[in-house]
């Protein structure tokens, strides 16, 4: 990992700030969600396996959450609001951390409050359903580990991350797509390692909770979605998921922009095909209207965005395989 500097501790106190000012928006913003239906509704249901597919899978937050609850007393109300902080200011620090891998401590500081400023986008259409925050951390940390190349730590991640969200897979596409064009008659054992892992555990978890059909082809519904709808439906909250798309459009310009500067580390390059597959993954098998899907293409693309308007930090470039 790279080395910590006093600026970097000094940034970590900023994104407690950041963190609760984040929080504060969204346990403000959707009054009875956030403050009923997670404790009332989604966790009870999901820890006994009676709220349906495939939430029920999704078992890493609510079992967490719930501990937590019990274990500080707090209750359930105010332990899963307080657990939502803590994840928040996770992420931010796997942000800065993960941008410090190839850039100076300024060029992460300025990606981590990007990303703050970006997640009350995700609130829209989306229950506050509490695994969200937690994939951020989970996914901006197993980019992180496959840029290390700390296959040990990756496979720990990977397990707890596809407790929490099947999104996990595309961890595991992108550590293929890092290291096996380098050495792919090496790399292919462990990379189908990886992917038997997320088997196991996708499958295992539908025999252990039992298995219940649900829809998975969603792009019927995502293009119903842009049809005119009566006026009394609001076109903001429609169309949200289309917004997220184009809105995504800039990022992707500068990211494969800045993959192509010269100097740019490999991997950069390389999250780019595993962003474009997980974007069409959400287009076809997830509903775009619910905008906390796309919380994973933050951290495909952040690095490349960021190496659009900086150089990476020499430092880290001397790392190995960092070439």
């Amino acid at each position: 990992m790279a080395r910590v500097t006093r600026v970097d501790r000094q940034a970590w106190l900023l994104y407690a700030a950041v963190a609760i000012a984040v929080g504060f928006v969204d346990y403000r913003i959707r009054p009875g969600n956030l403050q009923t239906y997670p404790v009332t509704e989604y966790i009870p249901k999901v820890l006994s396996g009676t709220y349906g597919a495939p939430a029920d899978y999704r078992v890493l937050a609510p079992f967490t959450i719930d501990f937590f609850s019990r274990a500080t007393g707090l209750g359930p109300l105010l332990g899963y609001v307080v657990s939502r902080l803590l994840f928040i200011y996770a992420g931010l620090i796997a942000v800065h951390v993960y941008v410090r891998r190839f850039f100076s401590s300024g060029a992460a500081i300025a990606a981590a409050l990007g990303v703050a400023a970006l997640l009350p986008l995700t609130f829209t259409n989306g229950w506050a359903n509490p695994d969200s925050f937690p994939e951020l951390v989970l996914f901006t940390l197993g980019c992180l580990l496959i840029a290390e190349r700390q296959d040990l730590a990756f496979l720990i991640v990977l397990v707890v991350a596809t407790l929490n969200r099947e999104t996990a897979v595309f961890l595991v596409l992108l550590w293929g797509s890092y290291r096996l064009p380098d050495a792919w008659r090496k790399e292919l054992p462990k990379f189908a390692g990886y992917v038997f892992v997320w088997i196991a555990i996708y499958a295992g978890l539908r025999w252990l909770r039992g298995y219940q059909p649900y829809d998975l082809w969603m792009l019927g519904q995502n293009l119903a979605s842009l049809r005119p709808a009566p006026p009394a439906y609001d076109p903001y909250r429609r169309i949200f998921g289309l917004f997220w798309i184009v809105f995504l459009a800039a990022p992707t310009v500068l990211a494969v922009r800045g993959s192509r500067m010269p100097g740019t580390p490999v991997f950069i390059a390389r999250t780019l095909p595993v962003f474009v597959a997980f974007v069409i993954t959400c287009c076809t098998i997830s509903l775009v209207i619910e905008a906390r899907i796309f919380v994973p293409a933050i951290p495909l693309l952040l690095p490349g965005v960021v190496r659009a308007f900086a150089d990476p930090d020499p430092e880290r470039l001397a790392r190995p395989g960092q070439a």
